[in-house]
């Protein structure tokens, strides 16, 4: 199943839609006969037994073009996506976990994945423009994202199938110049000793930092998240290109490890990692802001965002 926030010119508030296989968007509301305010309403409504999931399928499986019509389907140039989920109430983000760039780092005697928090005001559309401040280079990052579905704390790796709702796709986009030069502190304690450090606040957190979307696909449409071609495109040209397979730590254990810290909850986002940049080019290269257009990021099999590079 292929779900989907979107609005309309004549309907600006947030419709929770489903894909059906002839290119149609259907609101989900007309088909389970009760108002949706959210994805994230959506899937706690799954939780409680209010929205079967089995009974929805059904009712999409004899769906007709002519019946859907009837129910005010939409044809995609009529609706405006917005991302799948835009108000979680959590938004981790992986970081390191290419297997490349994980086996170069400097790592303590037993590594743990590291992660950092996304704001959701960060989070835009899958078509909507990217705006990008004279802030130096900023550069895409296609990620996997998952979406939590069930919740709970201490969830055991075995079990963590069981708590994902679906997947999406995810620019992280990350403002490299304003890493580098400006975001970081040099701490000198008193015994002499000095240590930098940088929080991955305000150069992961720009507004519209986060294009994802278009959908979130269920679980029974990506058997493997493992096993999936992940690229992205700056103006038709290949800039990042590499494989789910590369993640170092498997969505499974990273559900276990955050869990331990963090009760998790319906529509959690956790975006897995990113892929290699492309040679000759390198991440702190691929300079939108500089270079303008378009990035488009795909991931097999899960999705394409195409989002316009905007000068603000």
């Amino acid at each position: 199943m292929r779900l989907c926030q979107y609005d309309t010119p004549d309907s600006p508030h947030i419709h929770v839609g489903v894909h059906l296989k002839g290119g149609l968007i259907v609101d989900v509301a007309t088909l389970i006969d009760r108002p949706l305010k959210s994805m994230v309403e959506f899937i706690e409504l799954t939780n409680t037994g209010d929205i079967d999931l089995h009974v929805l399928r059904a009712k999409l499986e004899k769906l007709d073009e002519k019946e859907a019509l009837k129910l005010g389907a939409l044809t995609l140039d009529e609706l405006h996506f917005r991302a799948p989920v835009t108000e979680p109430p959590k938004f981790f983000a992986i970081a390191i976990n290419g297997r490349a760039n994980w086996e170069r780092s400097i790592k303590p005697e037993n590594p743990r994945a590291q992660y950092f928090i996304k704001l959701r005001t960060c989070i835009t559309g899958p078509f909507d423009p990217i705006e990008l401040p004279d802030i130096g280079c900023v550069g895409p990052e296609v990620e996997l994202a998952l979406i939590i579905g069930k919740g709970g704390k201490h969830i055991a790796a075995a079990d963590a199938p069981g708590h994902i709702f679906g997947y999406t796709v995810h620019n992280d986009l990350t403002a490299h110049y304003l890493r580098a030069t400006s975001e970081w502190i040099r701490l000198r304690r008193k015994d002499g000793s000095e240590e930098q450090l940088t929080y991955p606040g305000r150069w992961k957190n720009f507004d519209t930092f986060s294009p994802m979307g278009p959908f979130l696909v269920t679980p029974d449409e990506v058997p493997d998240p493992h096993r999936l071609a992940m690229d992205a495109h700056l103006n038709g040209e290949l800039v990042q290109q590499g494989h789910s397979s590369d993640f170092v730590y498997r969505i499974p254990e990273l559900i276990e490890y955050l869990s331990a810290a963090h009760t998790l909850e319906a529509g959690d986002i956790v975006s897995v990692g990113t892929v290699p940049a492309v040679e000759p080019w390198k991440m702190a290269t691929i300079d939108l802001r500089k270079y303008g257009g378009t990035i488009d990021v795909s991931i097999e099999g899960v999705g394409r965002l195409s989002n316009p590079i905007r000068a603000v």
